[in-house]
């Protein structure tokens, strides 16, 4: 059996015998699944799994909706949303965890704009950056539920607003002389400021670095992070899920239940080391671990993964979110696609490995 990370391939003699697991993470959004993979848990968990090669990759949103044999088991920890589109296409998956990241994403002005509050943006241009023409641009699904969170709060909704669509920077995952690649948020942040400077929109959805802020006249009206419902706070940067491929937990659901022990340990290691924590996953991404630290409340509490209620709830109300506003073309009982028996058995397995010294 062999284990890539991504690495070569096996032959051709080798490949004909052995089943693939595809293991991925994203790339920009912090997961437990980054730091298992950073300090070794998931490479020491499946290093050995007979009849099978295990690929690890950290890769961000492809829009793949079929699978051929050779990808059909796999388990993905990223941003929800594009796993809710999927499924809404007919992907076979499951749900087997949460987590909840907070962080701060502001509604901007310039300070000269006359906008002091969500109220003011009646009739105003709203700028959201992204890629129009992709299948699903989840950095668009997210700006629209942060405006729909900010206008809610004034009882105004997307339809009081105009809607200016700004092209993203191409992304760049190419590492700089540094070992670092591009920080793809900032430059979409530097994208958003010159469009609010130039007049060309009236509000934009951005973090700014404070001095940054101050010299260009920017404040923030409004703040997501600061609404009391966690259904309203939601988009695909807060909520991040494991989702797993149908067929996977049907014909190895050990192998899944031993990934999310897996999690469940480099969780605690990180309640213990959160500082550490961040510097792994800031390597994991080829960022630096300010940029981590400055855009999330508490990486190492945001990476604990479970199926309380909240969450839950928080999903369904990000899945009917999605289909109002088209982004999914189909609806779906989100009850059938939530599975908590392997984190469950997690649970107890993770204990009993403990207890016997072997984690």
């Amino acid at each position: 059996m062999s284990i890539t990370a991504p690495a070569a391939e096996p032959s051709a003699a080798s490949a004909s015998a052995l089943e693939t697991l595809n293991f991925t993470r994203c790339p920009s959004v912090p997961t437990a699944s980054a730091l298992a993979y950073q300090l070794g848990y998931l490479q020491q968990e499946f290093a050995d799994e007979p009849g099978y090669t295990t690929v690890l990759k950290s890769i961000g949103f492809t829009g793949k909706t079929e699978y051929a044999h050779a990808e059909r088991l796999w388990i993905r920890n990223a941003g929800h949303a594009p796993a809710v589109w999927a499924h809404a296409l007919g992907v076979d998956s499951k749900v087997v965890a949460l987590a909840w990241l907070e962080g701060s994403y502001p509604v901007v002005t310039l300070a000269g704009s006359g906008i002091a509050s969500p109220a003011d943006l009646r009739g105003k241009r709203v700028g959201v950056i992204g890629r129009v023409g992709q299948s699903f641009d989840l950095m668009i699904a997210q700006q629209l539920k942060i405006y729909t969170t900010a206008l809610g709060t004034a009882g105004l909704g997307l339809s009081d607003v105009q809607r200016v669509d700004i092209p993203a920077p191409p992304y760049d995952s190419e590492p700089r002389p540094n070992g670092l690649k591009a920080d793809h948020f900032l430059e979409q942040a530097r994208v958003l400021a010159a469009a609010l400077v130039r007049g060309e929109v009236d509000a934009v959805i951005t973090r700014l670095p404070q001095a940054v802020a101050e010299f260009l006249g920017v404040r923030t009206i409004y703040d997501t992070h600061d609404h009391p419902d966690p259904r309203a706070r939601v988009h695909p940067s807060v909520l991040r899920g494991l989702v797993v491929s149908g067929a996977l937990l049907a014909e190895r659901r050990d192998i899944v239940v031993r990934y999310l022990v897996r999690l469940l340990q480099a969780a605690e290691w990180a309640l213990a080391q959160p500082q550490r924590a961040v510097e792994l996953i800031a390597a994991d991404f080829k960022v630096a671990p300010e940029a981590l630290s400055s855009a999330y409340d508490d990486v190492a509490a945001g990476i604990q993964i479970d199926l309380d209620a909240d969450k839950v709830a928080s999903l369904e109300a990000q899945k009917d979110f999605l289909l109002a506003h088209g982004f999914i073309a189909r609806d779906f009982e989100l009850a059938p696609w939530v599975d908590a028996g392997p984190l469950a058995e997690a649970r107890q397995l993770y204990a009993e490995r403990k207890a016997r010294g072997e984690l």
